[in-house]
C-alpha cells in the first residue's frame, strides 16, 4: 500500500492505492466427507398419511434405512488465487471553525477466482455445456469480472458556536464492498471431471431405497456424473454492495460526561447466496409437471446427477437502529459508559454458514427457488434490544484517599489501591425459524413448517416443557410449501454481569506487579441455546441446553 498526504490551507488530501494477493490451498472432501455419511431421520418409521406423525431416527437406524447417504471427493489439494486492487482519494476539508467535511471516493477491483493449474469447471446453466477453465475461449475463473465498484464517502461534523461548542452534529454516508468467499464446498474445483462428490437423497421416498448393508455401493459409480453433486456458479457473481449511513448528536454534559443519540442504517445488495438449482419447480414456483429442474437439462449426460448446488449474488439485507450512549471519562475515581441499541435487521439470506448456539436460523438455501420474497425476515443475529453498561471504580481506600489517608506503607500495600470493574449486559432473544419436512415433492433444501396459529406459548425451559405453542405449527400439506415465515418465534433473552477486582503492587520506580481476579457471569445466569424447532421432532419446542456458566480466573502480571 502506498499513500500520499497533502495539506493545503484548510484541505488535507489523502490518496493512494492498495494491492492484495489472496490465495487458498486446500483439500476439501465436500460436506459428505471423504469416508462418507449415512443419515437417519425417522422418515421410514412415520405414518406418511398422518402429517403429525414424527417417526424415530433411532428406529430407522436399527432398520438400516438411511434417508440420505453420500461420499466425498478423494482428489488432491487445489489452489485458488486472486488479486484485489484499490485506489482512493479523500479530502478532509475544514470549511470553518464549526464545520468539517469528509469527501472521498474509492474504486476496487476483485479479480475472479482462478485455480492455479486450471483444475476447475463450470456449466452453462440451462444447456448444461461443460466449461473448462482456460479452454475453448473460457476465462480461467469461469465467471465474469466486475469493474464498476465505485465507493463514495461523504461525512460531516458540525459544532455550532451558538450551542456553546458543546454540541456536535455528525453524519456520514458510504458504500463499501466485499467479495464473500462462499463455502469451500461450493467451489468449482470440486466439480467433475477433476473431483466428484456423490450423494443419494430419499427424502420423498415412502419405502427404503438403500440399506445400511449396501454401504456406499449405490452412490459410488464409474460414471463421474452418476449421483454427482454439481457446483454451478452464475456468470455474474460479484462483490456485495453495502450502503451505510448515520446521523448522531453528541452533547457535552456536566461531570465530564458525554451523551450521544443517533440513527444508524445499512442496506446490502448482491450478497452471495447458495442456490437450490436442482429444485423441481416451474417459473411460477409450483411443483414442476415434468418433475424436473430446467437447470443443466440440455445435457443428457447430466440427467443422472443427484444435486446442483448453485452460487449467485442476489441476496439483500437491511439494518436500522437507534443508538444512544452516556459515557464519562475517569474523574473522582469513576469511569463508566451506558449504551443502548434498539434495532431491526432483515434479510433474505444468511450467508453460507448460518448460525448456531442461541439463534435458530432458516436454511442457507431458499425453500422455493422462485420465491425469494418468502425468505425475507429477521436476520439470524437480530436482537431488538441491547443494553450494555460498564464501569471502572477506584475504591477510596488507601494512602491519601478518603479512607486510610494516613496509612503507612504496609497497610496501604495490602488494603489500598484496589479497583473494581464490571460489565452488565441485558439483551433480548434471537429469532427462530420453524422447520418441517419437505412435503412439496420438489426436493426443497430449506423446507419450513405450516403456521396455523400465533405460536406464543408458555415460554418454559427444560426437558418436557415448551418455549412456544407447538400446536401453532404443523406439517405442510403434501404438494405444498410451508407457509411459516422466517424468524417467527423469538427465543429467550439473557442478562449477565461480569466483574473484576485488581490491584497493583509497586516494587520499585519502574517495576510493578498486578493482581487481577475476573468473575465471568458472576451470578451464573443461564444463556439458553436455541431449542428444537423441527415439527417432526418429538422434542419440538424444548430448550434443553445453555452456555455461559460462571468462570472465575486469577492472573498476575509483572511490569518492568
Amino acid at each position: 500500500m502506498n499513500n500520499l498526504t497533502l495539506i493545503r490551507g484548510r484541505h488535507q488530501l489523502k490518496m493512494g492505492g492498495q494491492a492484495l494477493r489472496q490465495q487458498m490451498n486446500t483439500f476439501y472432501a465436500g460436506n459428505t466427507g471423504r469416508t462418507g455419511f449415512l443419515r437417519f431421520n425417522g422418515n421410514f418409521t412415520r405414518d406418511h398419511l398422518d402429517t403429525k406423525s414424527k417417526g424415530f431416527s433411532e428406529a430407522d437406524f436399527f432398520l438400516g434405512a438411511p434417508v440420505r447417504l453420500g461420499r466425498g471427493v478423494a482428489g488432491n489439494v487445489w489452489g485458488h488465487r486472486k488479486w484485489i486492487l484499490g485506489f482512493y482519494i479523500q479530502d478532509d476539508w475544514r470549511v470553518s471553525d464549526e464545520l468539517t467535511l469528509n469527501l472521498g471516493i474509492r474504486w476496487e477491483w476483485h479479480q475472479p477466482l482462478y485455480e492455479v493449474l486450471d483444475r476447475q469447471s463450470n456449466f452453462e446453466p440451462f444447456s448444461g455445456k461443460l466449461m473448462l477453465a482456460g479452454k475453448d475461449g473460457n476465462s480461467r475463473a469461469l465467471y465474469n469480472s466486475f469493474n464498476r465498484d465505485f465507493q463514495p464517502r461523504v461525512g460531516f461534523a458540525y459544532t455550532p458556536k451558538s450551542f456553546g461548542s458543546k454540541t456536535v452534529f455528525r453524519g456520514a454516508y458510504t458504500i463499501s464492498s466485499f467479495m464473500e468467499g462462499t463455502g469451500t464446498n461450493l467451489r468449482l474445483p470440486i466439480n467433475p471431471p477433476f473431483n466428484v462428490e456423490f450423494e443419494a437423497i430419499y427424502d420423498d421416498a415412502l419405502q427404503p431405497v438403500s440399506r445400511t448393508g449396501d454401504g456406499f455401493s449405490t452412490v459410488v459409480q464409474t460414471n463421474p456424473y452418476n449421483r454427482a453433486n454439481i457446483r454451478l456458479w452464475d456468470a455474474n457473481v460479484r462483490p456485495s454492495h453495502v450502503q451505510q449511513w448515520n446521523f448522531t448528536i453528541e452533547q457535552l454534559l456536566p461531570f465530564d460526561s458525554v451523551f450521544s443519540v443517533g440513527y444508524v442504517g445499512q442496506k446490502g445488495t448482491h450478497l452471495v447466496v447458495p442456490m437450490p438449482y436442482f429444485q423441481r419447480v416451474d417459473q411460477s414456483g409450483r411443483p414442476a409437471a415434468c418433475n424436473c429442474s430446467p437447470y443443466l437439462a440440455g445435457n443428457p449426460d447430466l440427467s443422472v446427477i443427484s444435486q446442483i448446488s448453485g452460487t449467485e449474488s442476489n441476496g439483500n439485507q437491511e439494518y436500522n437502529s437507534l443508538q444512544a450512549s452516556l459515557k464519562r471519562r475517569m474523574k473522582n475515581s469513576l469511569q463508566y459508559q451506558l449504551s443502548y441499541t434498539w434495532s431491526k435487521g432483515m434479510s433474505d439470506a444468511i450467508g453460507y454458514y448460518g448460525s448456531g448456539g442461541l439463534p435458530r436460523s432458516q436454511s442457507a438455501y431458499w425453500q422455493n427457488l422462485r420465491d425469494q420474497r418468502a425468505e425475507w425476515g429477521p436476520t439470524f443475529f437480530d436482537q431488538a434490544h441491547s443494553l450494555v453498561t460498564n464501569f471502572v471504580y477506584l475504591l477510596p481506600v488507601g494512602k491519601n484517599r478518603t479512607i486510610g489517608k494516613h496509612w503507612g506503607p504496609a497497610a496501604d500495600a495490602i488494603l489500598g489501591g484496589w479497583q473494581l470493574g464490571g460489565i452488565l449486559s441485558l439483551k433480548s432473544g434471537f429469532p427462530w425459524t420453524i422447520r418441517g419436512p419437505d412435503r412439496s415433492g420438489t426436493g426443497s433444501r430449506g423446507f419450513r413448517a405450516d403456521r396455523v396459529g400465533d405460536g406464543k406459548g408458555p415460554r418454559a425451559v427444560g426437558p418436557g416443557t415448551s418455549w412456544l405453542d407447538t400446536s401453532a405449527y404443523t406439517d405442510p400439506a403434501r404438494g405444498t410449501f410451508g407457509n411459516a415465515g422466517v424468524g417467527t418465534v423469538r427465543g429467550p433473552g439473557y442478562t449477565t454481569l461480569d466483574t473484576s477486582i485488581e490491584k497493583s503492587f509497586r516494587i520499585s520506580e519502574d517495576q510493578r506487579l498486578q493482581f487481577r481476579t475476573d468473575f465471568i457471569n458472576l451470578f451464573n445466569s443461564p444463556i439458553f441455546n436455541g431449542g428444537q424447532r423441527s415439527v417432526t421432532n418429538a422434542r419440538f419446542g424444548e430448550i434443553t441446553s445453555a452456555q455461559g456458566s460462571r468462570r472465575i480466573q486469577f492472573g498476575f502480571r509483572y511490569e518492568f
